[in-house]
């Protein structure tokens, strides 16, 4: 008898309307014509939770979408099967636009400053996810918080997740002194993220660091095409990823990272076995996700035959 996946959420604080622009080749100071264009809901928690839906797992999102931009927003959430914790009396949702040059593999990103969120729209959404907590088998905590959000915010969604039985994971490194106080379960960043926030340069030491210095029970690491890390208690797990043929866009890779480990974890025994096998799918979602337009949209197919080339190694410590 099979079960059903787990409901989870998203937190998104300071999504985004995403547009990319793909160019054959991309001259700067000169008129250029894209060869191909798409649009979608943009933002981490956004990602993470269209990478949940192609997994078919049950997640909403918590997010602030103002403005006709927020109307598209929340469109495209109801249209790949996503809820919503939503509030709408807020600043017009940003645009991000994403210029892709094909011949030098490029991707450049063009982001709009965000809107400043006034104190009872912050109100009224953390209500809504403190509500919603007791029903839930795990959150994600993903990206920045706009203008008006305390940092704290995180903070006391992590806490109060956490003492409702929910996996807590953190995809972020900006503001997150909080957070990472009150405890996560998962701490999910790029390698480029994890020195910045260690302060050190040799990767894992700067894991260590982390893992010592703040509440986070596991720590993953990506790092693009390069190998992927993941450090827990007593253990140091190296993950080899197959190269890619035909990268058409990494955008929101890392946030299918965080979406899959969310679903592979929410739920479980959060043990040893399962947080390796969990951070392999995910790695092999996230390459996948790599071959197609979209942020964090993959073929499961192709997922599947990634992991499958997937190596990893573990060392005791």
């Amino acid at each position: 008898m099979s079960v059903a996946p787990a409901h989870v959420l998203t937190v998104c604080l300071n999504p985004a309307w995403q547009k990319a622009l793909f160019f054959p080749r991309l001259t700067l100071g000169a008129v250029n014509r894209a060869e191909r264009a798409c649009t979608s809901g943009g933002g981490k928690g956004i990602n993470a939770a269209r990478a949940l839906r192609v997994a078919g797992i049950p997640v909403s999102v918590a997010l602030f979408a103002g403005g006709h931009t927020g109307e598209l927003l929340r469109a495209d959430l109801a249209a790949i099967g996503c809820g919503a914790l939503c509030e709408c009396d807020v600043p017009p949702t940003r645009t991000c636009t994403t210029v892709v040059d094909l011949a030098a593999g490029t991707v450049t990103e063009l982001i709009e400053p965000s809107g400043t969120i006034h104190p009872a729209a912050v109100a009224a959404l953390r209500a809504q996810i403190m509500a919603a907590l007791p029903g839930l088998a795990g959150v994600a905590l993903c990206g920045s918080v706009p203008p008006g959000v305390p940092e704290t915010f995180y903070a006391e969604v992590a806490q109060a997740a956490r003492a409702a039985g929910a996996l807590v994971i953190l995809d972020g490194v900006s503001g997150v002194g909080a957070t990472l106080e009150a405890g996560v379960d998962i701490l999910k960043i790029n390698a480029t993220e994890l020195r910045i926030l260690a302060n050190r340069s040799d990767l894992e030491a700067a894991a260590r660091y982390c893992l010592g210095r703040y509440r986070v029970r596991w720590l993953g690491v990506t790092a693009g095409p390069e190998a992927a890390w993941l450090f827990g208690p007593g253990v140091t797990v190296r993950y080899d990823l197959p190269a890619l043929a035909a990268v058409r866009s990494p955008i929101g890779a890392g946030d299918c990272a965080t979406g899959i480990l969310l679903g592979r974890c929410a739920g479980t025994d959060r043990g040893r076995d399962t947080l390796i096998a969990a951070f392999a799918a995910a790695l092999a979602a996230a390459s996948a996700s790599c071959l197609t337009d979209l942020p964090a949209l993959f073929v499961p197919a192709q997922a599947a035959d990634l992991q499958a080339h997937l190596r990893w190694t573990l060392t005791e410590c």
